[in-house]
């Protein structure tokens, strides 16, 4: 019996986990970062609207979602529709190839409680703050990792004391931190709650497109590789590339232009006539290296191929429900042989 299991490249690694969320670091005891990410880009006029999906389920008082950012908030949080997530989704998906395999068979964030003492006399600036669905956010802008990390602990957002060089990385390149958690008047007493949130959006001026990778290493002890989707959407005459160029880790999938029938599905994100491009990072979350690069280069309409492997386990299924003429043919012939020396033997002795 033929037994056929396909399945997407890229897709073969899942992670069972209450939580899931989009880029930046997620910290709290249980916490479980998806390693498959969708993230959308627009970078237009030097000025970057970076949308995420966090999702929660767990603790209310255990949760902390730290993003950072190259320069103060141009926009504030806000929630957006995630429809612009299906809709880029849609419109970039590759083509399928079916690849035939002949064996059977498919191979297919860290603890909270930050450092303890006292607030350092060198402590962030904190430059905005807010609510944004059912959490509250708060961006600092800090001279030191130590005095960053102080601030946390002061004012209750769970984060790992494994994450100081990471931290200390966006410290040194002088960027900003925005800080979310659960607002506690939608789970009190520290209650449990479970809820998609978002997409949330923000913008900040940035002369290049952004994505800071990274940061996912400093909310992550797993072992497990790092899959994002980004989606990138730009003035049509350009499109989101990788700076340093594609390769098994950084791949271009699809460049196309936006029609003026899929503008409303992009809850304003997009206009007629901009470009969207889907581009795939793979990366490892014990990896030390800067943020993935990003720029942007001439338009070209591209759509990507993807594998779908197909397995085929028919050739094992002969040893578990019959033989093969050649594995009974050797068998016969001994049976046959003994058989003529009994039958020689037989006529002698008559």
């Amino acid at each position: 019996m033929k037994r056929l299991l396909a399945f997407a490249a890229g897709a073969a690694v899942l992670l069972a986990g209450a939580a899931a969320f989009a880029c930046g670091a997620a910290f709290g005891p249980s916490v479980t970062i998806d390693p498959h990410q969708d993230i959308i880009l627009v970078w237009k006029d030097n000025v970057e609207t970076y949308v995420f999906q966090p999702i929660f389920c767990g603790t209310s008082t255990d949760f902390g979602l730290i993003l950072p950012v190259p320069a103060t908030l141009s926009q504030k949080p806000s929630l957006t529709d995630k429809q612009a997530f299906t809709t880029a989704a849609a419109l970039s998906e590759p083509l399928k190839r079916r690849v035939a395999q002949q064996d059977g068979g498919i191979g297919c964030g860290a603890t909270g409680g930050g450092k303890s003492g006292s607030v350092a006399e060198d402590s962030p600036t904190v430059v905005a703050s807010g609510q944004v669905g059912f959490l509250d956010w708060v961006e600092l802008k800090a001279d030191t990792e130590s005095s960053f990390t102080d601030w946390l602990t002061a004012n209750g957002y769970p984060y790992s004391t494994a994450s100081a060089d990471v931290f200390s990385y966006y410290v040194q390149k002088g960027w900003y931190f925005v800080a979310f958690r659960i607002n506690q008047a939608a789970a009190p007493d520290g209650g449990t709650i479970c809820r998609a949130l978002g997409p949330v959006a923000l913008s900040f001026p940035t002369p290049a497109p952004v994505v800071p990778s990274r940061m996912a290493s400093a909310g992550s002890s797993s072992n497990s590789g790092f899959s994002w989707r980004i989606f990138g959407i730009t003035h049509g005459d350009v499109q989101l590339a990788f700076s340093d160029g594609s390769n098994s880790n950084r791949v271009l999938m699809y460049s196309g232009a936006i029609n003026a029938g899929d503008v409303p599905s992009f809850s304003g994100l997009a206009e007629a006539g901009d470009r969207l491009t889907r581009l795939i990072l793979s990366f490892y979350p014990t990896s030390a290296d800067p943020d993935v690069g990003l720029t942007v280069a001439a338009s070209q309409d591209y759509r990507g191929t993807e594998n779908v492997y197909v397995y085929d386990d028919s050739a094992c299924s002969v040893s578990r429900s019959g033989r093969s003429p050649q594995s009974i043919f050797l068998p016969l012939c001994g049976l046959a042989m003994v058989g003529l020396v009994c039958w020689r033997r037989w006529r002698r002795w008559r």
